[in-house]
């Protein structure tokens, strides 16, 4: 592929949005690598690491896109390592159904964020990049492993509601502190204000889709 020239050269708004993508998909790799050493069951084991394992392939898809528009995505999406602070270390979940809850919110609205960021890239790229984004089968497999024990259970439905407005605060804020330290992102248009909103809508959409009051 020919280099793109100078005056095709990528914003900083593109290669931070690159690299913003690129590292979610490593960062929910991780994670489902994780949940999947403490399913319950073969089945649940095999197909979240059966999801970790796509994680990977959507990287290499996010870095061939960013390569046509002359963006390293493994340089571009170094900066964000670490970007989620101790969230990890303050929302620490008790049991499975935590811990899917958890994963579920965390990365739905790590996808969410991530969607509105391909809307502000050229449309070509753009469109191509918001389909691997949203290519993620983990909601499904929340749902089925939740939604009727959570639909039997009111005290469940209670415990992971109250569990799930905690993940939901701490995971918008902490995209909101990547914004902060990375105001390229808002050289696509989004404002803070906008970003907020998706994200809002996104966790009032998904805590529903497990039957949880928002």
């Amino acid at each position: 592929m020919t280099p793109p020239s100078a005056s095709s050269a990528p914003s900083s708004f593109t290669r931070t949005a690159f690299g913003l993508i690129g590292f979610a998909c490593t960062l929910a790799c991780t994670r489902y690598a994780k949940d999947a050493d403490k399913a319950p069951t073969m089945v649940s084991r095999v197909e979240l690491q059966r999801m970790s394992a796509a994680k990977v392939q959507a990287f290499e898809q996010v870095a061939d896109l960013a390569q046509e528009v002359g963006v390293d995505v493994y340089t571009a999406a170094e900066p964000f390592t670490g970007a989620l602070g101790d969230f990890d270390e303050r929302l620490r979940p008790v049991d499975w159904e935590e811990r899917l809850v958890k994963t579920y919110l965390t990365f739905g609205l790590l996808t969410d964020f991530s969607m509105a960021l391909t809307n502000s890239l050229p449309e070509d790229v753009g469109l191509r990049l918001l389909e691997v984004v949203s290519q993620d089968r983990f909601g499904g497999f929340a749902a089925n492993e939740l939604l009727e024990d959570i639909a039997a259970q009111r005290q469940l439905a209670a415990r992971m509601g109250l569990w799930g407005r905690r993940v939901v605060g701490e995971e918008i804020g902490s995209l909101l502190r990547i914004l902060a330290r990375s105001p390229e992102l808002l050289e696509g248009g989004m404002g803070v204000e906008q970003f907020h909103a998706v994200l809002s809508a996104g966790a009032t959409s998904r805590m529903r889709g497990l039957g949880l009051r928002v």
